[in-house]
């Protein structure tokens, strides 16, 4: 949900039951009002009543409206308080009940006690508290719906800014660093937002620079002193005088000077592939990579007899660095090739936008989670730096490319979704 949105639902959550809660405070205020100004209207009837008593020359009923309904008359009842009551009384002309309000009282003049009564139609008040319920009702709906067009426009006018810079953000590509700037604004909050971005990304681009430049150096500087410490050992290996002994272990350093170097490569690789450094684009063909990778790779899959069924019928085709695609498909493939039984089979095959490749083996020694992470090897195979399947789940992600993986009747199965 929208930031805007979001914000216009909890002030119309605040203010709703607020507007709802003085409506009707409004609405008994009003009533209450009205009621008493009813109440005072019927005791200055009373005293005129009482009035119309001390001029009587006669005690005899005296009915004070057309319906009979207000009236003084002799009472033997006791001396009471004046009293209030709501009540129903019939109208002709609406021929229907209505409410009023009645008062009853006694008045005692020449030793004769007289009840009064008065009562008098609430009707007009009535259309009265509906006359203003109605106008309040309509004037919180328009209160309502102004409030949201109004607020939602200053919104959207307040919020302005930062949409802006989060376009940017969104933009923003470190290899293009020198043309983001995030500009001052008139708001004081997304000044300090701006200030702050422009700062990190300032920092993040600095060690991008840094990291870039440490791969480099680190390729050319690690390369050069490995190659020539093989370069000796080579020579060293010649020599005629050397033990059985000592040829062994010359033979096991330069097994594990290759493997550094292999290592060393592999983390440059991995290195430049996260840092984004590969790129330059172009559109290829899975099809023919593919094809590529497995004449290099024939004499080794021949000598472990494993059967090759390629089947791609349809061709891929995919917008992407082609160093990357030949590194992703060759670390698949010899990782197939790998930890493949001697007579075993390996099938590559092509469907819509997906290569799927898969190969027999025996089951993962590791969770299946952990496949993809550096270092984690499925064997204790010593030709395994365990960053193949790392590099591969870095390009992938790199490039938008979805990668899964499935065991079933033992078969290992990777596919591409480009």
């Amino acid at each position: 949900m929208k930031l805007i949105s979001k914000t216009l639902i909890y002030y119309l959550l605040v203010s709703l039951p607020l507007l709802v809660v003085a409506g009707l405070l409004s609405y008994f205020l009003i009533k209450a009002e009205l009621r008493d100004g009813t109440d005072e209207t019927l005791l200055s009837e009373k005293v005129n009543a009482e009035k119309l008593i001390r001029s009587l020359k006669t005690s005899n009923t005296i009915y004070l409206s057309s319906d009979s309904l207000s009236n003084i008359k002799l009472s033997s009842g006791s001396l009471l308080n004046p009293d209030f009551n709501d009540t129903l009384i019939f109208d002709q002309e609406e021929n229907e009940n209505i409410g009023a309000r009645m008062l009853k009282s006694h008045y005692t003049f020449n030793g004769n006690i007289y009840q009064i009564t008065l009562v008098k139609s609430t009707m007009d008040e009535e259309e009265l508290l509906e006359g203003i319920l109605a106008t309040f009702t309509l004037v919180i709906g328009f209160l309502i719906v102004s409030f949201v067009i109004v607020n939602w426009l200053l919104s959207k006018t307040l919020w302005k800014p930062f949409y802006s810079t989060l376009l940017q953000l969104n933009k923003y590509e470190i290899k293009n660093h020198e043309h983001h700037h995030f500009n001052p604004e008139n708001t004081i909050e997304f000044n300090q937002l701006n200030d702050a971005l422009n700062k990190m990304m300032d920092k993040i681009y600095s060690d991008f620079i840094q990291q870039k430049e440490f791969t480099e150096n680190a390729s050319h500087e690690m390369q050069t002193p490995l190659a020539v410490v093989k370069a000796n050992l080579s020579l060293l290996m010649q020599s005629p005088n050397l033990k059985e002994d000592e040829m062994n272990r010359l033979q096991t350093i330069e097994n594990t000077i290759k493997k550094l170097s292999s290592l060393n490569k592999a983390l440059i690789l991995l290195s430049k592939i996260e840092n984004n450094q590969f790129n330059e684009s172009d559109t290829i063909s899975i099809k023919a990579i593919v094809s590529r990778i497995t004449d290099n790779f024939a004499e080794v899959i021949q000598s472990k007899n494993i059967n090759l069924d390629l089947n791609l019928s349809e061709d891929i085709l995919v917008k992407m660095n082609p160093t990357l695609a030949e590194i992703l498909i060759t670390n698949i493939l010899q990782n197939a090739i790998r930890h493949n039984n001697d007579n075993g089979k390996i099938t590559i095959e092509s469907k819509g936008n997906q290569l799927i490749i898969s190969n027999t083996g025996m089951p993962l020694s590791i969770p299946e989670e952990q496949l993809f992470m550096r270092f984690k090897k499925n064997d204790a195979s010593k030709e395994s730096l365990g960053l193949g399947l790392a590099i591969v789940k870095s390009i992938c992600k790199s490039n938008n490319i979805n990668i899964g993986y499935s065991f079933q009747n033992s078969l290992h199965t990777f596919t591409l979704n480009f």
